[in-house]
């Protein structure tokens, strides 16, 4: 055991707490060693009488919502902050309509319902063991409603070293001087950076995440018309890291406060990222200055969030993008969406790019089993189309996170690069023509903990050698597909940066620093890219964090849609759907024809009865579209069947217990 004694007495008016590092040694072979630190807090005496102060109190009223809620304690100037018992606080004349006091503790209340403004409450204070009675101390209250759209598009930091009180501090007890916060340099270099008015910018949320040693996360919002995203407000500070953080004063270790960045360390397996938001605020008091702000936690959950279909849908909070309006019955939710917005939830599916941009969006999330797809067509050989990674150096006192993923075209073929952290494998498909023809084509990239595989267009170029003597088809698809094993020992794509479509925005840096065995070209693509999925999550291309001569849609095949009348308008019944080098309509659902401007005859089946058809034409080998719409209240029943003469390979589509299923 070991004692640690004092030399001397301590006043806590010159330092309140002292850190002492203590080395602890064992008799081992070899002897081990280790550091402990010691917080020695000092206590305090009530031997200063108090003065007049003043106070600043500003409240983020969450949706205008907040319940009864402590907003911060009344302060006079006192060089002792442990004679709470020896105080008793009054209003100095009536008490205000909004706002309680708690006399004994010098705590005020907000109640329900107070609306925005500036509130001067005016008190007075007594202490017993001076004598002193009714010194005067002053509050200015600053309620302002925060809306749901600011939190949810929140960017976010963690801050190592300091504490939520010292973050918004404006009193410094050591030189006796007032000095501007952290929080209001903050706020200054967001708004510097994103070229807005500092009043476009609040900084609602300060929570502290860990005492010992201090960690503090800090929530923000802002806006032009309407909020930014927060991959937009991440992306900026990550690319003015060091500016910040030596303007500020504060040690930046987390852009983008992500629960699921270090591998197993949450979660052995898929990991999502999910925003808790509070009614009950988040109040943080520092003498002269408080701020109460929405409580916002990031929760992780052990669960591939887009595979995750537990939670009950609605109208409430299933929304529907970009203007569109959500319809729902008794069985399911729809959206009706504007013109030019074809997502089932009114996504913009594709965008364009020209050569010389890029596009900013979120960050992949880890799943352990992944499926990543989408659509471009080009007619340039060479052309970034995804990247998701690091996008400035890496922090030397942090904990390195080097994963990534990119697609790109080389020479018209494609490459994919996909790094864990503990390697890079590269993977490429020669393809028997290039593609950078003008047509759509699509990849379907697949991993997990150990593999991972790359599928050009369905892998309909594959060479099949099937024989009828029920011998197994011989498949040849060196054309279509490649295949690799992810280096040991990392399993999981852990990215917490903006993914780029269409080029690279990213502050040059040696990839060395990040012990990559491959890099992308990285050259900017110049075509358009739709459909982008990832396990079933259809991404919004609308509208990006960020962005650079990239536009929505893809006028290069709208061009080519308009050059006639059929096409331009499929009849209202169809949509077209358009390459760099042709157009056709793609019907809607009872509509048929080169146009869609035929209606389908709907047919009406009895018990036991049926249609069967025999094909007078050869069918496509490997691909096969089957559109129709059934409306039944039977529970079990088969909607479509085909095979083969002897029923050995069959496709069926059916009814079971009320569910679809194929097989």
């Amino acid at each position: 055991m070991a004692i640690v004694s004092s030399l001397r007495s301590f006043d806590r008016e010159q330092q309140k707490e002292y850190l002492i590092p203590i080395v602890i040694k064992d008799h081992g072979n070899p002897a081990m060693s280790g550091t402990s630190t010691l917080t020695v807090v000092i206590g305090d005496v009530n031997d200063n009488k108090m003065q007049p102060g003043s106070k600043e109190i500003f409240v983020y009223n969450y949706q205008g919502q907040a319940p009864e809620t402590e907003i911060g304690r009344v302060y006079v100037y006192d060089l002792d902050d442990w004679d709470l018992p020896d105080k008793k606080f009054y209003w100095e004349t009536t008490d205000h309509p909004r706002f309680k006091l708690n006399e004994d503790t010098g705590m005020i209340l907000m109640k329900h319902g107070t609306r925005d403004g500036k509130y001067h409450l005016r008190f007075k204070v007594y202490d017993r063991k001076h004598t002193q009675t009714d010194v005067p101390a002053n509050v200015t209250v600053t309620v302002k409603e925060i809306p749901h759209e600011a939190v949810v598009n929140s960017g976010s930091v963690r801050i190592a070293g300091i504490t939520d009180e010292d973050f918004i501090r404006i009193w410094d007890y050591k030189t006796q001087s007032l000095s501007r916060s952290k929080a209001d340099k903050f706020k200054d270099k967001i708004a510097e950076k994103l070229n807005i008015d500092r009043e476009n910018v609040d900084v609602f949320s300060v929570q502290l995440r860990r005492k010992h040693p201090p960690l503090t996360d800090v929530r923000f919002s802002a806006h032009g018309s309407p909020y930014y995203k927060p991959v937009r407000l991440n992306g900026i500070i990550l690319m003015n890291r060091e500016d910040i953080e030596k303007y500020v004063g504060i040690n930046i270790t987390m852009v983008g406060i992500d629960e699921c960045l270090y591998e197993n360390q949450m979660c052995e397996g898929s990991c999502t990222n999910t925003l808790d938001i509070s009614a009950l605020p988040y109040m943080v008091n520092a003498n002269k200055t408080s701020l109460v702000g929405v409580r916002v936690d990031v929760l992780a959950e052990c669960t591939c969030g887009a595979r995750n279909f537990s939670k009950e849908e609605n109208c409430r909070n299933t929304h529907c993008y970009n203007g569109g309006r959500c319809i729902e019955n008794r069985y399911s939710l729809s959206c009706s969406c504007p013109a030019g917005y074809n997502g089932p939830r009114c996504q913009q599916t594709s965008r364009s790019f020209r050569g010389t941009g890029w596009a900013w969006y979120p960050a992949l999330e880890m799943c352990d089993r992944s499926h990543l797809h989408f659509e471009f067509a080009t007619r340039k050989a060479e052309g970034l189309l995804l990247y998701n990674g690091p996008i400035v150096p890496p922090e030397s006192e942090e904990v390195m996170v080097s994963d990534y993923i990119a697609v790109e075209l080389e020479r018209g073929y494609p490459r994919l690069l996909l790094d864990f952290g503990s390697g890079t494998l590269e993977l490429r498909v020669k393809t028997k023509k290039t593609l950078d023809d003008g047509d759509w084509h699509r990849l379907d990239i697949f991993w997990d903990t150990e593999n991972v595989r790359m599928v050009v267009d369905y892998c309909k170029s594959a060479d099949i050698s099937e024989l009828e003597d029920g011998t197994p088809p011989e498949f040849d698809d060196s054309s279509c597909q490649a295949q690799g094993t992810i280096p040991p020992f990392n399993e999981y794509l852990n990215v917490n940066a903006p993914l780029q479509l269409g080029g690279l925005y990213v502050e040059q840096f040696d990839p060395t620093h990040y012990h990559w065995q491959y890099m992308p070209v990285g050259k900017a693509f110049d075509g358009c890219i739709r459909n982008l999925f990832h396990n079933s999550k259809l991404y919004d291309l609308a509208h990006p964090g960020l962005s650079k001569l990239s536009v929505a849609g893809c006028p290069q095949t709208e061009e080519m849609c308009g050059r006639s009348d059929a096409t331009s308008r499929c009849w209202e019944h169809g949509t077209c759907v358009g390459s760099f080098n042709e157009a056709k309509c793609q019907c809607k659902p009872g509509w048929t024809g080169p146009a869609c401007t035929m209606a389908t005859i709907p047919t009406s089946f009895k018990p036991q009865s049926y249609v069967k058809y025999a094909l007078s034409f050869e069918p496509d080998r490997f691909s096969t579209q089957v559109q129709l719409r059934f409306r039944t209240r039977e529970e079990h029943g088969e909607l479509f069947r085909v095979s083969d003469q002897h029923n050995r390979e069959y496709g069926i589509l059916e009814i079971k217990d009320s569910r679809l299923y194929f097989r």
